[in-house]
């Protein structure tokens, strides 16, 4: 018996050929290195640290976008200046990764399910990747870096699509913020939100030990389902 009755029918969950993770937020818990990355900066400069919103939009947003919104345009080269001489990897132990989701991940695979990165983050997510052992577990790893629009733009989920060969419903996008929405519904793609409620979305996942449960049984033998 499960410890959390599934949200979703099993037919539905073994529908599912590839799941497509956010970043920030989802695979990790970001916010601490967020708002630490960006008020060094912004203190580097002698502005004011971030308000509660201005740190929720750089949340979400790529980091150029966040700084546009952050730095006056007059102060945009010394703040460029200072970014420059920043060692990303010096922030990257103010991560933490999301409870349950290595077990989660290694789930997905033994599915057989392909999985993937569709993130607002521009050059650190491989080294991310690395410094938490989870490079080589995703294919493809879409950034900012690697489209021409990145999210709330579909274009990086659609290539995700055809990198897969795969047709929108056979796909799932977990993310934890509005722009995350935006793309799904953009792309055609069922939307899941993690640990968000105030999302409109196909399922809410409060939890990866009972995604990962949700989908051990639905991919396992049909005696399995009959505990629900």
């Amino acid at each position: 018996m499960l410890n959390t009755p599934m949200p979703i029918e099993a037919h539905a969950l073994r529908a599912i050929q590839g799941v497509v993770f956010d970043c920030d937020g989802v695979l990790f818990n970001t916010r601490d290195l967020n708002t630490h990355y960006y008020n060094f900066i912004l203190t580097e400069l002698g502005l004011a640290p971030m308000t509660a919103e201005q740190k929720e939009y750089s949340f979400m947003h790529t980091v150029d976008a966040a700084l546009a919104a952050l730095i006056p345009p007059e102060l945009m080269p010394r703040a460029q200046a200072v970014q420059a001489q920043m060692v990303y990897a010096d922030f990257l132990d103010q991560m933490r990764p999301e409870p349950g989701i290595y077990e989660l991940l290694a789930t997905l695979k033994d599915c057989g399910l392909y999985v993937a990165v569709n993130t607002n983050r521009k050059t650190s997510m491989e080294m991310v990747l690395e410094r938490f052992a989870m490079q080589g577990i995703f294919d493809p790893v879409i950034t900012a870096a690697k489209v021409e629009r990145p999210k709330p733009d579909p274009q990086g989920l659609q290539m995700i699509l055809a990198a897969w060969n795969l047709a929108q419903d056979q796909v799932v996008f977990i993310g934890d913020s509005d722009v995350d929405q935006q793309t799904t519904t953009r792309a055609g793609v069922p939307f899941w939100a993690y640990q968000n409620p105030d999302l409109t979305a196909q399922l809410h996942v409060d939890s990866f030990d009972d995604l990962r449960q949700w989908f051990s049984v639905a991919h396992g033998p049909v005696s399995a389902l009959r505990d629900f």
